[in-house]
Formats: C-alpha cells, structure tokens, sequence
C-alpha cells in the first residue's frame, strides 16, 4: 500500500471511461495504487478486478483513507461503482464520474438512477458530462476522428485535475 503525503490513497477505475482516465493518470503520476474494474485486464499498472469481485475488491480496499473512484455511468460500470460505494461506507471516498451525452438517451436515464444512489450528503468529487465536447466541434457534423481526440483531452484533463486532488487530500 503506497502512501500519497499523509494518507493512504487507492484509485478505482471502472469500465472504459475509468480506464481510459486510470491511463492518462498513469502517465502523470505512479505513486498511488491502482485498480481497475472492467471485463477484462486492460491496464498493466493496475490491480485488475471483474465486475463479479466487488466484494473482494471492497475488502482489499478496506484498509485505505480515501479512494477516489473513475468512472462513467450508465452502465455496467456505473452498477459496479454504486455497489462498491455502499460497501465502503466508512471510507473517504472521492468520485470523477463521467455522464453519458445528451442523445444516449438510455445511458443517460440509468446514469441518473445511478448518480441518485451515490449522491448523498457526504458525496464528495464532480460529475462530468461529455455534451461540453460536442460544443467543442468545430464542423456541423462531428466526424469520430475529431471526438475521438476531444474525448483522449477530456480524459486528459480529468486525470490531470484527479492528481492535483490527491495532493490536496490529507
């Protein structure tokens, strides 16, 4: 267990948006432990758990000050976070999420089911949303090459905004 300043600090990434913020945190910043949560094992730096091992992660996780959480909702992911966040009930816990955009319409319902559940008065962290990459589009109709690099910043962006957080927790 690595120690960031005073605390002890683990970050959880679940599914593919937690994954792809995990690897651009990687790439800022080592000195914390890494999880990830998805099908299958993606990252190489992380401590990998499947969807069906929240109970052993939650355990693992136990021991720690603060976890800070990464991940989009309205997903399996999103299930996935809101069961390990109420089985770490007494840890500081810190949540990056990521909200589907505006026309996944699906996604986006579930992600509020979720958010309600996770959403308390001790919640701490941002709620992100894509839709402020669609205003960042330049054509009239977005291209995918053109997203698909605004979503790799986007996901820049927030691992670099998770690393200053960890300074600051104690």
């Amino acid at each position: 267990m690595r120690r960031w300043g005073m605390a002890k600090i683990a970050v959880v990434s679940l599914g593919g948006a937690g994954t792809s913020i995990m690897r651009e945190m990687l790439g800022i910043a080592s000195d914390f432990d890494a999880y990830n949560v998805n099908e299958r094992r993606t990252l190489k730096n992380a401590r990998y758990f499947g969807y069906e091992e929240m109970e052993a992660l939650a355990e693992e996780l136990s021991g720690y000050d603060c976890i800070i959480f990464t991940a989009g909702l309205g997903s399996r992911s999103g299930d996935a976070l809101v069961d390990l966040y109420g089985m770490l009930d007494g840890v500081r816990r810190l949540c990056f999420l990521v909200t589907p955009f505006y026309f996944e319409i699906e996604r986006l319902m579930r992600s509020r089911a979720q958010l309600g559940k996770i959403m308390t008065e001790d919640f701490e962290g941002a709620v992100l949303t894509l839709n402020s990459l669609l205003r960042d589009m330049e054509e009239a109709e977005p291209s995918k090459s053109k997203l698909e690099k605004l979503v790799r910043r986007f996901d820049r962006e927030v691992a670099s905004l998770i690393v200053e957080m960890m300074q600051e927790v104690r």
